[in-house]
């Protein structure tokens, strides 16, 4: 598991800096001559993670979308506006300057309860309707219809990394605990979720293990934590936009 970029999330808590030792002087016989490379290919449709590590010590809400609107109806998202306004709270700045509430997306899932989010992180939950419904037809021959979630906007630091923000405080996060298919089934993460290294065994632990690896390798999410990564997480999937990138999808080295 890897959380790039971590130390640099605080906000407005004083966490120094770390030492890096200088690189020495270039020379003419060092200075590499300017890149012919093309530039990267654009981004497969639905990809939102943050690949950026030029904004990596950038903590805060994320920046207004200003075909929001748009874009939403596009990935085939019923929203409606909400107001969720930045502010100081403690030590912490929270709020988001552009958040909605998700009422359905294109995999037709009904949420419980309808999440609250910025509107990057409905554009990423909508793009990930699509990996929950092609892995439930694949593994269980059906389709997901309700997703139940703990929560979205809570301003507060990291449970597990104590001063630094954490992307909840923006409602830039959602958590998922359980989902539902439509025959009535229930795939529960914190019951079915299967921490073995290996293949899991259960048609409900290769499904959660599935989702949660697409999400993250497929940049829907710019983090994906799931019980892999700690007790914290035991009984649910985290998911987030934060400006750097973290794998909590896989086993231990």
């Amino acid at each position: 598991m890897v959380i790039a970029g971590l130390a640099l999330a605080a906000c407005d808590v004083g966490t120094p800096a770390p030492i890096v030792p200088s690189a020495p002087a270039a020379t003419a016989a060092t200075i590499p001559a300017a890149s012919t490379a093309a530039a990267p290919p654009p981004r497969r449709p639905g990809a939102y993670a943050n690949i950026d590590p030029s904004d990596d010590e950038v903590p805060g809400p994320p920046d207004v979308l200003p075909d929001c609107d748009e874009q939403l109806a596009a990935a085939g998202v019923t929203f409606r506006h909400a107001s969720l306004p930045v502010h100081r709270e403690r030590k912490l700045v929270c709020g988001a300057p552009q958040v909605v509430i998700y009422e359905r997306g294109p995999g037709k899932i009904a949420y419980e309860p309808a999440p609250l989010l910025t509107c990057p992180m409905a554009l990423a939950l909508a793009s990930f309707e699509h990996i929950v419904q092609e892995q439930a037809a694949l593994v269980f021959s059906s389709a997901v219809v309700r997703i139940e979630q703990l929560g979205t906007y809570n301003c507060r630091e990291m449970a597990a990394f104590p001063g630094w923000v954490s992307e909840h405080s923006y409602a830039n996060a959602i958590d998922l605990a359980r989902f539902t298919l439509r025959n009535g089934v229930t795939i529960d993460v914190q019951r079915d979720f299967d921490k073995g290294p290996g293949t899991p065994a259960r048609k409900a632990g290769m499904f959660l293990r599935s989702v949660s690896q697409r999400a993250f390798d497929e940049e829907v999410f710019s983090h994906v934590l799931t019980p892999f990564f700690d007790a914290n997480h035991r009984n649910h999937f985290h998911v987030d936009l934060a400006r750097y990138r973290g794998d909590g999808t896989r086993p231990d080295a």
